[in-house]
């Protein structure tokens, strides 16, 4: 299955928090499971947000992926269509 997630941080984030953000970004980068595919990934130019396109087994998978960043970036999930089926 194929996601878009469009990610955006937060307002008015503490110390801590921005810690806990960095750290989650760290892990997510670092350990991306070997059944998930990050296709493409764009910052904002702002820093406080991302596009990112992620093929994975299924919606479990994506949601387990992105649970460290509860509370700290508001996400919109937008499924994709398959390539062959955009013609």
């Amino acid at each position: 299955m194929r996601y878009m997630v469009v990610s955006n941080q937060v307002p008015n984030l503490t110390q801590e928090q921005n810690q806990r953000l960095y750290a989650a970004m760290g892990v997510f980068y670092n350990d991306i499971p070997a059944d998930v595919t990050l296709e493409g990934d764009f910052i904002r130019e702002d820093r406080l947000g991302s596009y990112s396109v992620l093929t994975v087994p299924d919606r479990a998978t994506l949601d387990r992926i992105l649970a460290p960043f509860d509370g700290l970036v508001q996400v919109e999930i937008v499924p994709l269509l398959p390539p062959r089926a955009q013609g």
